[in-house]
């Protein structure tokens, strides 16, 4: 299950459920359809280096559009690839306009650790005659 907030609902309740469950970043829905992602930077850029109310303001006025995403046959690299060529932590997966999940920069480097250790781990027992 996705987390996410309605465009009407105020930067406060998005940046309550966010540290509610520790997470930094939330998608922003208008009618069941992904509007936005609103994110921890997204807070600092455009409501506190603003000085702007988190009570007043509407997440829908603050959220980052268009959401960039990723198909969930995309693999470890292009994720990261767009992650990097867009500036994003945060990236959607959507298969045929349908909300999949959600990833994160930490999700996927610790994808990529835990690939290279099986690598080290599988060389070493070739190595040591133990595969």
């Amino acid at each position: 299950m996705v987390l996410s907030v309605d465009v009407n609902e105020t930067v406060l309740d998005a940046i309550s459920l966010m540290a509610q469950v520790n997470i930094g970043a939330v998608l922003v829905q208008k009618d069941d359809i992904i509007a936005g992602i609103f994110t921890e930077r997204d807070y600092l850029q455009k409501i506190a280096l603003q000085s702007r109310s988190s009570q007043q303001t509407k997440v829908g006025d603050v959220m980052t559009t268009p959401v960039i995403s990723a198909d969930p046959d995309d693999s470890v690299q292009q994720c990261m690839e767009t992650m990097t060529t867009c500036h994003c932590r945060h990236l959607p997966v959507v298969k045929e306009g349908k909300l999949l999940g959600i990833v994160s920069i930490g999700d996927l480097v610790k994808k990529l650790l835990d690939e290279k250790q099986s690598e080290v781990e599988k060389l070493n027992q070739y190595i040591t005659g133990t595969y």
